[in-house]
């Protein structure tokens, strides 16, 4: 990850799910405001996530795993399980 950007996660569109239409207008919403797919994906409980990026630069599973770790040191729910 290069300089600074605005990452989130968001339930995935490619992922088979009784919110399908809702997910992808998400994306899309997103995407239009000028956040682009990581094709970086992280799965929760079941629920794969898709991760977005506002900035420049590339964004990597090391990027996210780096985030989470330093998010963990401050709060951690015990009933998100990694997968």
């Amino acid at each position: 990850m290069d300089g600074r950007c605005f990452v989130l996660d968001m339930e995935s569109p490619t992922q088979v799910s009784e919110n399908i239409d809702q997910r992808k207008c998400r994306q899309n919403f997103y995407l239009r405001n000028g956040f682009k797919d990581t094709n970086v994906y992280r799965t929760y409980n079941d629920i794969t996530m898709t991760i977005m990026m506002r900035g420049e630069g590339t964004f990597t599973m090391k990027d996210w795993d780096d985030i989470i770790h330093e998010l963990q040191q401050f709060w951690w729910p015990d009933d998100i399980e990694e997968e």
